[in-house]
C-alpha cells in the first residue's frame, strides 16, 4: 500500500510548510481542488514540483470536461498523477487516458457519484486507471467501510485502487481487506496536532 497526503484549504505558504513536514512519510502528495484553483496549476502543482522535483504529485483537478487541455496541463506543470470524475463522458476519460499515455504518467478516476453499472464500464473501457473510491467530505467519513467494501468488490484483481474520504488509523484494516493500493488522508494528517506525528503513524500502519 501506498499512503496519498491530501493538501488542501490552506494558503500557499501553509502547505508548504505542511508538505515539507510529512514529505518523508507520503509517497504521494495531493495538491487539492482549492490550491489548484486559488493559485493555479504552476503556482501550485508546478512550485511545489520544482520544490521537491523528486516527490511525485497528483493534481487533484477533478477534470468533467476538456480532458485534453487540463490535462495536459496537469502534466505541463509537473504532476505526475491528475484526476477525472467518472461521471464523465467516455470521450473526456479517453482524452485524459492519451495525454497521461503521451507524458508517461497515470490519470484516477475519481468514483464519488457514480452507481454500480457506470463503476463496470469504466473498469472495462479504463482497466489502466487508478480507480478513486471516494466518499464526499461532506459526509465527514460516515458510510467509507460501507463504500469500500461495495464499490472494491466490484473490481477485478489488476485493477489499482486508491481510496479517500474522512480516512483514520482505524480505517486500515478495512482498507487492506478490500485490496486497496493507495490510501488517501487528508484532515486526519493535516488537522492533527503534529502532522509529521499523524503521518508517520499512517505510513507505518499501511506498510506493516
Amino acid at each position: 500500500m501506498k499512503l496519498q497526503i491530501a493538501i488542501d484549504r490552506m494558503t500557499i505558504n501553509d502547505a508548504e510548510e505542511m508538505i515539507q513536514s510529512i514529505t518523508r512519510y507520503a509517497d504521494i502528495v495531493e495538491v487539492g481542488t482549492s490550491l489548484i484553483k486559488d493559485y493555479g496549476l504552476s503556482g501550485s502543482v508546478g512550485y511545489f514540483k520544482k520544490e521537491l522535483p523528486e516527490q511525485v504529485i497528483l493534481a487533484d483537478i477533478k477534470t468533467c470536461d476538456e480532458g485534453e487541455y487540463e490535462f495536459r496541463k496537469c502534466y505541463e506543470a509537473g504532476a505526475d498523477l491528475a484526476t477525472v470524475m467518472g461521471f464523465s463522458s467516455d470521450a473526456t476519460i479517453d482524452a485524459c487516458r492519451k495525454q497521461a499515455r503521451i507524458f508517461g504518467k497515470k490519470y484516477v478516476i475519481d468514483m464519488m457519484g457514480v452507481d454500480e453499472n457506470r463503476v463496470l464500464e469504466l473498469q472495462s473501457c479504463f482497466p489502466d486507471a487508478v480507480f478513486g473510491v471516494h466518499l464526499p467530505s461532506d459526509s465527514h467519513g460516515q458510510g467509507l467501510d460501507d463504500l469500500v467494501r461495495n464499490m472494491c468488490g466490484q473490481f477485478p484483481d489488476g485493477i489499482e485502487i486508491s481510496a479517500a474520504g474522512g480516512i483514520k488509523p482505524e480505517s486500515v484494516p478495512v482498507l487492506k481487506e478490500n485490496n486497496v493500493d493507495i490510501v488517501v488522508v487528508g484532515s486526519a494528517v493535516t488537522k492533527a496536532e503534529d502532522p509529521r506525528t499523524a503521518a508517520a503513524v499512517f505510513a507505518d500502519l499501511i506498510r506493516v
